[in-house]
């Protein structure tokens, strides 16, 4: 299969990362793969589409493959997609929710292939009736590049990397009383209580349950005035989320070491936590393999790429519930579990397995569970499957 890889980000952005991986992979499965760089092409978040035109119209590839599905809203004068019109397939591949990536969206695009970090996010694109066909993967890992160290040697007994996004507001409790804020804060305290954190189930109940008469599915119009309505709750959550289960951690005293600026202006200075500048993510792996258990934060998002590379650095995982980090890894057995919307499980899973003395065996199970089944290459082969329609 011939396929073309847009590479839309700097080099050191996590899916530029992605797409070299997943290109070798390709390559090593016989497939015809290359990656066309528009980054150079992108400026203050424009993108000049001729040169990606030119390319596509002279590499005639099978599939297109685009991280966050940048690019494919590109449309003729008609109004008919690009890529449909050159009998190409658009392979977009979703590490977040849909509402956050715009071309992820676009209804022009008819021939769409669609891969979702989570069944919800699969659920919403349905919900909302998206044309094309759609399925849940991971992402993929790679075997770290030099030897880890053994497991009771490493330096960190936990570590987590998360970004810093500030300390996030409920604005709409200053806004007067209305439909609408009664829909935004029950979606917030929806979401907040969902282990899974589905946010069409959280939409749609809310409206049900104030009798507001509006599900999502119903109107396309209505469906994409919503989308930014839905990103900030969404965006909130996700942020409160990794604040109240980080807390639970350091005050319940266990020994973490926080990778990513403005985390110390939040706790403070704390016997039992380190504090790590933000690091690129081609260094993560390595730092990986200096902790016994990693904390994966995700909102109930479902991408996990964290879990996969600590898990192939020999760290053993903790997240919160994923289905498919579940099919992967096996809940109890390569990974352990807590409940998001219970902080305080998070300290108490983690804790658990330092005081156990369990780590070691989860780790070691989770490696061998995602190098028999969650490499780039087992993606690359699932992804070539799912574009030949099979």
């Amino acid at each position: 299969m011939k396929l073309l890889l847009i590479k839309a980000m700097a080099d050191g952005h996590l899916y530029s990362h992605f797409a070299s991986a997943l290109r070798q992979a390709l390559a090593e499965l016989g497939h015809d793969a290359t990656i066309s760089d528009q980054s150079a092409h992108v400026t203050d978040g424009a993108a000049q589409t001729a040169p990606l035109v030119a390319e596509l119209q002279g590499a005639r590839p099978d599939a297109v493959v685009s991280f966050s599905s940048f690019f494919g809203g590109l449309t003729l004068g008609n109004g008919v997609s690009l890529f449909d019109a050159l009998g190409v397939k658009f392979v977009g591949w979703q590490f977040d929710h849909p509402i956050y990536a715009p071309a992820s969206l676009k209804r022009e695009l008819q021939g769409r292939y669609a891969i979702y970090a989570n069944r919800n996010h699969l659920r919403y694109a349905q919900a909302v009736k998206l044309p094309g066909r759609g399925i849940t993967l991971l992402p993929g890992g790679e075997l770290p590049t030099a030897p880890v160290k053994d497991y009771r040697s490493r330096d960190w007994p936990i570590f987590v990397a998360a970004t810093w996004n500030g300390v996030p507001q409920r604005v709409w409790e200053q806004a007067p009383d209305s439909p609408g804020k009664q829909l935004l804060m029950g979606v917030v305290e929806a979401l907040l209580g969902d282990r899974n954190a589905s946010l069409l189930d959280a939409f749609n109940a809310t409206s049900a349950r104030l009798k507001l008469g509006a599900r999502l599915g119903d109107d396309p119009e209505f469906d994409a005035m919503m989308r930014d309505f839905l990103c900030d709750p969404l965006t909130y959550v996700r942020n409160i989320d990794r604040i109240n289960i980080l807390r639970a951690l350091v005050e319940a005293g266990l020994p973490l070491t926080i990778c990513g600026a403005g985390w110390q202006a939040l706790f403070g200075d704390r016997k039992n936590v380190t504090y790590l500048d933000r690091v690129d993510f081609r260094e993560l792996q390595a730092i990986y393999g200096n902790a016994r258990v990693v904390l994966n934060l995700n909102a109930g998002n479902g991408a996990n790429e964290r879990a996969v590379y600590a898990a192939l650095a020999g760290a053993a995982v903790a997240s919160d519930y994923s289905e498919q980090l579940d099919t992967l890894l096996g809940g109890g057995q390569g990974v352990a579990f807590f409940n998001r919307a219970r902080p305080e499980t998070a300290a108490q899973v983690v804790g658990g397995l330092i005081e156990s003395g369990k780590g070691k065996a989860l780790a070691q199970r989770g490696h061998d569970k995602v190098v028999r089944a969650g490499l780039w290459r087992h993606r690359a082969e699932q992804l070539v499957a799912f574009a030949e329609g099979r």
